[in-house]
């Protein structure tokens, strides 16, 4: 609770657009957004069978390219929009 009300808390809370507490943010395993809304997801989805709730593209992209190729554009990217 200390760090989620504290500097690392807001910053956080900027980057994903948190709107209200408590809220759930799912991302994979190179850090992109899958969804802001796991924590509304998990109850309409008991069984998990939607689990990880992905977008049909993005499990495309992450299927067909490399994660390392994936983590390269990424940290391109991000010196570019810096």
């Amino acid at each position: 609770p200390n760090e989620a009300m504290g500097q690392r808390g807001q910053l956080l809370g900027d980057k994903y657009k948190v709107k209200s507490i408590p809220t759930l943010v799912l991302l994979d395993e190179i850090g992109n957004v899958i969804t802001t809304d796991a924590r509304n997801k998990i109850p309409m989805d008991k069984a998990g069978i939607g689990f990880p709730w992905r977008s049909p593209m993005s499990v495309l992209v992450s299927t067909l390219v490399p994660k390392s190729f994936r983590l390269l554009i990424k940290s391109q990217l991000e010196g570019v929009l810096k």
